[in-house]
């Protein structure tokens, strides 16, 4: 209703609302195709609704909720007031206020919101008791990052961000439990033939029979329920560099076909990654983005969704904190989390 009323033009003369469903109609279809066809208006949609979504398979916060929805009055003595994206409660009660920002890949690597627009979001924080942070998308990188306004430079009428400097600064994994993950590479899913019911289909076709399929780390086979939905997870939604490899017997006939991942790596990174033992798959919540926006997205990448509801904690299932509290893990993982220098000297943690 609220929707309606907001469509719906003031009202000529003593006609009754209930009497003003065709105009209600029009005026919502004219705003609606309006939107509908402006891409910038919806990727900055999906843009907010993956931050949510993230947040929630996170599973580190008591409450998400949208903040600037609905009207709201306000004493304009202090400047105007501008209410930010979202409102997020921490465990320990403490009151983070959100402004959502996507960075087009064609920006690069900086970012920009005019200063007054900023001025006013913090005007909102103080008076609402929240703190403001800033939480951008940067989507030629797929990653996000969370700072808080101090971080930007003030430039003339704008205030700057560059991506340097978000990373430097980034407060995703302190404050709502993102983290970097890392393991042995490769990754290996394997599809296993039954060789001996291979038969001709034509010129240069086969009829295969699958007799099973297999997942692997490093070489090792997955069988623990746990370790093998975190490997399809992996498989699926990271983004490690994919290869095939078909294995035939000694008659030609196949009897494997695996599916290879692994980070690309020239021969520094190859040699780095042979030393310490792990290569990185970045961080949780690109991993999550990444299954958001292949679940609202067609294969060619049109928009055919805005969002997808998010399964709470999901991230938090996935790699659950006494996961490393045994030893006989075949799919070894390593979970990092970055913490300003601000608040911890620049030190990295990790969990293996």
């Amino acid at each position: 209703m609220s929707l309606i009323e907001l469509a719906l033009p003031s009202p000529d003369g003593q006609q009754l609302l209930s009497d003003r469903h065709p105009e209600g109609v029009t005026a919502i279809s004219d705003a609606l195709g309006e939107s509908l066809g402006n891409i910038s208006r919806l990727q900055g949609w999906q843009t907010q609704y993956a931050f949510e979504a993230v947040v929630v398979a996170l599973g580190s916060v008591r409450l998400i909720k949208t903040e600037d929805s609905g009207l709201f009055y306000f004493d304009d003595v202090d400047g105007d007031l501008q209410p930010p994206d979202f409102r997020i409660v921490l465990k320990d009660g403490t009151q983070l206020l959100i402004e959502v920002k996507n960075v087009a890949p064609k920006n690069g690597f900086e970012t920009k919101v005019r200063a007054k627009d900023m001025v006013t979001t913090q005007n909102y924080a103080e008076a609402t008791g929240g703190r403001l942070l800033y939480a951008h998308f940067w989507s030629r990188m797929g990653m996000w990052t969370l700072v808080d306004p101090s971080v930007f430079d003030h430039v003339e009428n704008q205030q700057r961000l560059s991506f340097i400097d978000a990373v430097k600064a980034n407060e995703m994994q302190s404050l709502l439990g993102d983290g970097m993950l890392a393991s042995e590479p490769p990754l290996t899913f394997s599809v296993k033939m039954k060789p001996e019911e291979e038969k001709l289909a034509g010129d240069d076709w086969r009829a295969l029979t699958i007799g099973g399929v297999e997942l692997r780390s490093a070489g090792r086979v997955i069988t623990d329920p746990d370790e093998q939905r975190l490997a399809w997870f992996l498989v699926w939604h990271g983004d490690w560099d994919e290869a095939t490899e078909t294995h035939v017997d000694d008659q030609g006939r196949v009897e494997r076909i695996d599916f290879i991942y692994g980070p690309e790596a020239d021969d520094d990174s190859a040699r780095q990654i042979a030393e310490q033992g792990f290569a990185f798959f970045g961080p949780l919540s690109k991993l999550y983005t990444l299954r958001f926006l292949n679940s609202i997205t067609t294969d060619e990448g049109g928009i055919r969704a805005l969002r997808e509801e998010p399964e709470p904690a999901l991230l938090a299932q996935l790699v659950p904190e006494d996961y490393w509290a045994r030893e006989d893990h075949v799919l070894q993982i390593w979970k990092f989390r970055q913490f300003p220098a601000k608040e911890d000297a620049g030190i990295p943690h990790a969990q293996s």
